[in-house]
């Protein structure tokens, strides 16, 4: 499964979010529809499921994330993104929460976005 996230890091902290009570916090996003742009499956999901509008020209790939997909069999491939946006954040359709988590609560972090904290933020954090 392939997905399109924005990585929204400031302190420490990323921009999670929570399905339906689930344990782990996911990054918002969303997966990408075989007729979409990994930019275009992006904008769509953060409207539909925060209620933003992102600023089309400042979205910038970041990087990719391999790993476990959560309470599924196989891997999940995390597009990574930074955006602006505008529009204040409020969770929508199956999103019930949506707040910053420190890199560190490892507990909290579906295992892919673990990864892409081991991997690319731990080290911008010191």
């Amino acid at each position: 499964m392939r997905c399109a996230c924005l990585v929204e890091f400031k302190d420490d902290h990323l921009l999670l979010v929570r399905v339906r009570e689930n344990q782990h916090w996911y990054l918002p996003g969303g997966k990408i529809e075989p007729d979409e742009t990994a930019e275009q499956a992006l904008t769509r999901e953060l409207q539909e499921e925060l209620r933003i509008t992102l600023a089309s020209e400042s979205i910038r790939y970041l990087y990719t994330v391999k790993g476990p997909a959560y309470g599924t069999n196989g891997d999940v491939e995390l597009i990574c993104f930074s955006a602006d946006w505008e529009g204040d954040i409020r969770p929508a359709a199956e999103i019930t929460d949506a707040r910053p988590i420190h890199i560190h609560d490892s507990d909290k972090l579906a295992p892919a976005v673990r990864l892409l904290c081991e991997k690319h933020l731990a080290a911008r954090s010191e």
